[in-house]
This record gives C-alpha cells, sequence and structure tokens, in this order.
C-alpha cells in the first residue's frame, strides 16, 4: 500500500489570516461588511483553496476544520459576532458557502469539466466517475456530465439553505 501524502495547509492558512488583517487594516474600522466578505472570499479563500480538487484522499478532518475555523472567523471578526456562535447565518444571508460545501463544489465543477473535455482527461474523470455520482448525488444533482455550472451551484447551495432555514 502506498504512503498517503497529508495535505499541509499551514502556510497557506498564514498566507490567509495576512491577506485578511491586512484588508481590514485597509478598510477600517467603520466598514462595510459586505466589501470586507467581498475582498475575503477573492483575494483570502483562493490562497486556501488552491487544489483543493486534488485533495480527496489525503484531506483529514483535520484539515477540512482547520479550512473551516479559517473561513468561520473571518464572519464573526468581519460582524463583530460572538466566537461562540454560528457563522452559518451570516454566510447565508452573504451568498457564502461554509468551507467544507466549498470543497465539494470545486471537487464537483472539476469532475465536470473533466467528464465533458475532449481529450484524455475524460479517462481520469471516468475512473473517478464512482466517486463524482455519489458527492453529486449528496446534493440532488444526476448526470453531472450534462448539468450546467449554475446546477452545480444552485443544487449545492439550496442543501446548505436547507440546513440553516
Amino acid at each position: 500500500m502506498a504512503p498517503t501524502a497529508e495535505v499541509d495547509l499551514s502556510p497557506s492558512l498564514g498566507k490567509f489570516h495576512w491577506s485578511f488583517n491586512n484588508i481590514l487594516n485597509v478598510i477600517g474600522h467603520n466598514r462595510d461588511e459586505i466589501l470586507a466578505v467581498h475582498l475575503t472570499k477573492t483575494y483570502c479563500l483562493p490562497t486556501v483553496m488552491y487544489g483543493c480538487e486534488a485533495w480527496a484522499g489525503c484531506a483529514t478532518a483535520f484539515v477540512i476544520k482547520s479550512l473551516s475555523v479559517a473561513w468561520n472567523n473571518t464572519f464573526r471578526k468581519i460582524f463583530n459576532s460572538c466566537w461562540r456562535e454560528s457563522p452559518r447565518s451570516l454566510q447565508f444571508y452573504c451568498g457564502c458557502l461554509p468551507a467544507f460545501y466549498l470543497i465539494d463544489q470545486r471537487r464537483l465543477l472539476f469532475w465536470k469539466k473533466m467528464l465533458t473535455s475532449n481529450n484524455k482527461l475524460r479517462i481520469l474523470a471516468r475512473l473517478c466517475q464512482l466517486k463524482t455520482v455519489a458527492l453529486a448525488a449528496k446534493y440532488g444533482i444526476f448526470q453531472i456530465g450534462s448539468c450546467s455550472v449554475r446546477d452545480v451551484k444552485c443544487g449545492i447551495f439550496s442543501t446548505f439553505r436547507n440546513t440553516v432555514l
């Protein structure tokens, strides 16, 4: 059995926190919360989410929890909420997903691109087809290859909405 490589998010999380703190310093204390969420989602989140499509075998619960804690704490800090409260309602009303939903969304969209490609990537996608179908079914998405990107995003967000409301 081949050893599996563990995903190390420490450098990425450090860049995430550094970028987030810089954004908050630039926009100041009287900040527009939606602007802060948008900037964080645009500039900070990609640093830790880079390559998450390939984390399937090596993303442990600890890695996903570390990413979730960092993402949740940004919402708590932006909206000055209590650290014991769940930021899920804040994420919902800002149109953002929790970290584990984001990882699943990126995986599904990556596999969808691979399934619809015209080259050898389709062969790789077929090898992962059982995992793809199982993950898509979790969000009520059937026929991942023929659905649109919007359908994938809406399916995942509606699942999240049902857990919040």
